[in-house]
């Protein structure tokens, strides 16, 4: 009887299908220091500029806030 139960049970066990393609290794991102350039009020909110070796980036914040010396892109 237990070895019926054992040869059902082995008939309706599912096993994870192996890959035949290999993995790619993980994309790695450096974070960029960037700095502070200049800021814009508009309105209720604030747009900080800042130089990302070359490239502008912009954030918004509040009017009262002040902007950040430098972000992470």
């Amino acid at each position: 009887m237990l070895s019926g139960l054992i040869s059902a049970l082995a008939l309706f066990t599912v096993f994870p299908q192996q890959s035949s393609t290999l993995s790619t290794p993980p994309q790695v991102q450096t974070a960029m220091m960037c700095m502070k350039s200049g800021e814009q009020s508009s309105g209720m909110n604030k747009i900080c500029y800042y130089d990302c070796m070359g490239s502008t980036k912009a954030i918004t914040v509040r009017a009262i806030d002040l902007c950040p010396l430098t972000i992470n892109d």
